[in-house]
C-alpha cells in the first residue's frame, strides 16, 4: 500500500519546520557547555527532546503569521525559537513519573527513560530558561518590544497559562463538571502558547493594538479548534472522561468545532488576510484524520 501524498499545506508546514530545525541547531551549537560530564550529558538530554520527532507546529505558525502580515520570517525567529523551547520543556516535564508518567513520546522513549528523571528535569529547566535568554539578547527586536514579548511568554507559560492549566488537569483528574471548567483548563494548558505564538508575532512586527488583538484572537480560536478536533478524533475509539464529547456529546462538539473555525476565518478577514496558509490551517484541522 503506497503512502499518502502530503497535501500542499502539509508540505508548506514541513518546509517551515525544517527551517526552524536548522535555526535551533545553530543556536544550540552556539551555546557554551562546560567540558565536564554533567554538562555534556545535559546537552545530550536537551538535544534528544529538542530534535526529536516534533512537528514544530508552533514555531511554523509564527513564521506563517509573520508572512501573512507581510513580513519576512527572519523578523520573528527569536520569538519562534523561544516558543519551541518552551513547548519542548513542557513535554519533558509532562512525561515525568510525577506528572503523566509516560514511557513513550512519538514512538520513542521519553527523556527520563533515556537520561534519568533528574537529568530530564534539568533539561526542561535549561530549555525554559534559554527561551527567555533568547529574547533578552541583542537582535533585531527593539528592547521595549523584547520586554513585551517576555511578558507575553511568561503569562502563557506560567501560572496563568500552561503551568496553571496542567495543575488544574492534575488536580481534577479529568473529572470536569462543565464545559466552562474544561474550556478554561484547555485554554491555559494547550491554547495559551498557541495564542501567544500569534500575538507575539504581531507585537514583534510592531503592529497596531487592534491588529495585535486580532492576531491573539485568531491564535485563541485556533488552539481551541485543535483541541476540539483532537477530542472528536479520540472519541472515534473511546470517549475519554474530561473531554468535550464526554460533557456535551460528539455532535455538539463537532458543531462547536465548526463555529470556532468560522470565527477564526472571520478574524483573519478582519486582519486583512483574505486567503493563504492561515486559512488553510483552519480548514486542515477540520479535515484531519490524526
Amino acid at each position: 500500500m503506497s503512502e499518502r501524498k502530503p497535501l500542499p499545506f502539509e508540505s508548506l508546514m514541513h518546509e517551515r519546520a525544517q527551517f526552524i530545525e536548522g535555526v535551533l541547531r545553530e543556536h544550540l551549537n552556539g551555546l557554551e557547555f562546560a567540558e565536564i560530564q554533567g554538562s555534556i550529558e545535559l546537552k545530550k538530554s536537551i538535544e534528544y527532546s529538542l530534535f526529536g520527532r516534533g512537528k514544530r507546529f508552533r514555531p511554523a505558525l509564527c513564521l506563517l503569521m509573520a508572512e501573512a502580515l507581510g513580513h519576512e520570517a527572519d523578523a520573528v525567529l527569536p520569538w519562534a525559537c523561544a516558543i519551541e523551547m518552551i513547548h519542548t520543556y513542557s513535554l519533558i516535564h509532562d512525561d515525568l513519573p510525577c506528572m503523566d508518567n509516560d514511557d513513550l513520546r512519538r514512538g520513542e522513549p521519553t527523556n527520563h527513560k533515556v537520561f534519568g528523571e533528574s537529568m530530564a528535569l534539568l533539561a526542561g529547566d535549561a530549555l525554559l530558561t534559554e527561551a527567555f535568554a533568547i529574547l533578552s539578547r541583542p537582535h533585531s527586536l527593539e528592547p521595549a518590544t523584547a520586554l513585551t514579548l517576555i511578558g507575553i511568554l511568561s503569562k502563557a507559560a506560567g501560572s496563568q497559562g500552561m503551568v496553571g492549566g496542567q495543575a488544574s488537569d492534575l488536580q481534577a483528574k479529568r473529572q470536569f463538571q462543565d464545559v466552562e471548567q474544561l474550556s478554561t483548563m484547555q485554554a491555559m494548558k494547550t491554547g495559551a502558547l498557541i495564542q501567544a505564538c500569534c500575538e507575539g508575532v504581531a507585537v514583534a512586527l510592531n503592529k497596531s493594538p487592534k491588529e495585535i488583538e486580532l492576531a491573539s484572537r485568531y491564535g485563541e480560536d485556533l488552539g481551541l479548534a485543535f483541541q476540539l478536533a483532537d477530542d472528536v478524533l479520540d472519541s472515534q475509539e473511546k470517549v475519554e472522561a474530561g473531554s468535550f464529547p464526554a460533557l456535551v456529546g460528539l455532535e455538539a462538539t463537532q458543531d462547536f468545532l465548526k463555529k470556532v473555525s468560522e470565527r477564526a476565518h472571520f478574524t483573519l478577514y478582519s486582519l486583512g488576510i483574505k486567503d493563504g496558509p492561515l486559512h488553510e490551517l483552519v480548514n486542515y484541522n477540520l479535515m484531519r484524520k490524526h
